[in-house]
């Protein structure tokens, strides 16, 4: 697993920027751009920090999943599929929709 590629891909899905993570994860933004370059790999405690700023778990940032629904792991996997441009797009709407 590219650590650093999955660090920039789970903050672009954020719509978060490389100073807003760092921030958030209590980093400096050339340490995180670093990481996410792939010239350096985080400690633990690092990742930890800035799964915490990503909203997920360490576990999830590996790739485990708690047991979901058949329908969920479905949308999942087809929300996968999507490029950072469509899943923001899809997250508009699903906000709206979930409004009405």
């Amino acid at each position: 697993m590219n650590i650093g590629k999955r660090i920039r891909e789970l903050r672009l899905s954020k719509d978060m920027k490389v100073i807003e993570l760092a921030k958030k994860a209590h980093i400096s933004q050339p340490y995180l751009s670093d990481i996410e370059k792939g010239r350096t790999t985080p400690s633990i405690d690092k990742l930890s920090a800035l799964c915490d700023a990503l909203g997920i778990s360490l576990g999830e940032f590996f790739g485990y999943s708690p047991e979901l629904p058949p329908d969920l792991l479905q949308l999942l996997e087809t929300a996968k599929k999507l490029s950072p441009e469509e899943r923001k797009a899809l997250n508009e709407y699903l906000k709206v929709r979930l409004k009405e």
